[in-house]
């Protein structure tokens, strides 16, 4: 079923982006140049140190937060655990209840899980509405006194929802206790108005999404919150997380925020003009699609279903054709049948079970929404 020619055509950014010339020219100087142990108390150690330093002072300025701190890790899974687990174990003595929702990142999800199941904390698992929403009244109607966490994401990585997380930080000032951790893996820099992320007391971003490297990320958090870290050794990134500090990909980290947050209003306004392509073509094949979420407000995140076709034979068909989309996030595609981000939205099993997600970029271009269109109608057809 080959329809397409030979050219690459990507649309799984909410996966992994390509890393940017930018980024690795920094991170390739930076490796090559100041290559001294963070740690080490030698001149060239120190000006690692301080380089180290600066970017997070850099990192907090482009974010616009005053009152926080940045520890640096391997990505968006451990910043997540480190949030998650090391302040309910670290705050438990204040209750045993915490809160999170059913269509979470699979490692905010599994560390939920584990801390329900191995530490005995109760979980409320709150479930979005139609419109892929969780909402501050929703928020407020399951803390309890015994609540000490509240975990959302800022984007849902397969629909594109956004999250009234300006409203929820609101809201959770008047219970000193609750601590809110968000993940904005899918937010920073591709939102038509930037979140303020001043009063979220632990925040997750990682650098593949944003055209940063794989493997380096940062959980970034209020001064007064403490943690208990996960992993023991030399004191590194204020106790909570040991291990040597990569200034390189510090600094790339650094380079693909500050890239992002930038030029969010061009790439938005850009990616917006592919994605209202792509949605009124769907709406105008209601017949053989439907929109998982129906008022999308995000171009970044386009889901949808096939609903008589299997949703997986036309993703191996589209791929076969050099086009790159998804049929769930990465993260757990190969062990989950179907998407269990769409059936919490209250989707029947042949919607939930046949979901395509088209992430866009600023890099992707009219011509490739016109190609992926004609051959997604070929496809289609050929189908039986």
């Amino acid at each position: 079923m080959k329809i397409n020619n030979n050219k690459l055509i990507y649309f799984d950014n909410a996966s992994t982006t390509r890393a940017s010339e930018e980024v690795l020219k920094v991170y390739n100087e930076v490796h090559l140049s100041s290559f001294a142990n963070p740690s080490s108390i030698h001149k060239e150690g120190q000006r690692s140190f301080y380089q180290l330093n600066r970017s997070k002072e850099e990192l907090l300025k482009v974010l616009k937060l005053n009152n926080h701190e940045v520890i640096y890790l391997s990505g968006a899974t451990e910043a997540n655990n480190l949030a998650i687990k090391g302040s309910a174990l670290r705050y438990k003595n204040r209750g045993n209840h915490i809160i999170t929702s059913s269509y979470e990142h699979p490692s905010v999800l599994e560390a939920f899980k584990q801390l329900e199941t191995e530490f005995g904390f109760k979980v409320t698992y709150l479930n979005p509405n139609s419109d892929g929403l969780i909402t501050s009244k929703e928020v407020e109607s399951a803390l309890t006194d015994k609540t000490i966490l509240v975990s959302l994401m800022a984007v849902n990585n397969e629909i594109g929802s956004i999250n009234p997380i300006e409203e929820i930080s609101n809201l959770l000032e008047k219970y000193p206790k609750v601590i809110f951790h968000v993940d904005a893996c899918q937010a920073i820099g591709k939102l038509e108005k930037e979140i303020n992320y001043s009063k979220v007391d632990l925040l997750t971003i990682s650098g593949h999404k944003i055209h940063g490297l794989v493997g380096f990320g940062a959980l970034i958090k209020k001064k007064k919150i403490e943690l208990l870290p996960l992993n023991s050794g030399g004191g590194q990134e204020y106790g909570y997380r040991s291990g040597t500090e990569d200034l390189a990909n510090a600094l790339a980290l650094l380079q693909s925020v500050k890239d992002i947050v930038n030029k969010e209003k061009e790439h938005y306004d850009h990616v917006s003009l592919l994605a209202d392509k792509l949605f009124s073509y769907l709406n105008s094949r209601k017949d053989l699609y439907e929109l998982n979420v129906p008022n999308p407000i995000n171009p970044y995140i386009i889901n949808f279903s096939t609903i008589n076709r299997k949703g997986s034979v036309v993703v191996e068909a589209l791929s076969n054709n050099n086009i790159m989309v998804s049929s769930t996030s990465a993260c757990h595609s190969s062990k989950e049948k179907g998407s269990y981000v769409v059936k919490a939205l209250g989707k029947e099993d042949k919607i939930s079970n046949n979901t395509i997600r088209v992430s866009l970029d600023y890099t992707n271009t009219m011509e490739e929404i016109d190609i992926f269109i004609s051959t997604l109608d070929k496809i289609i057809g050929e189908i039986r």
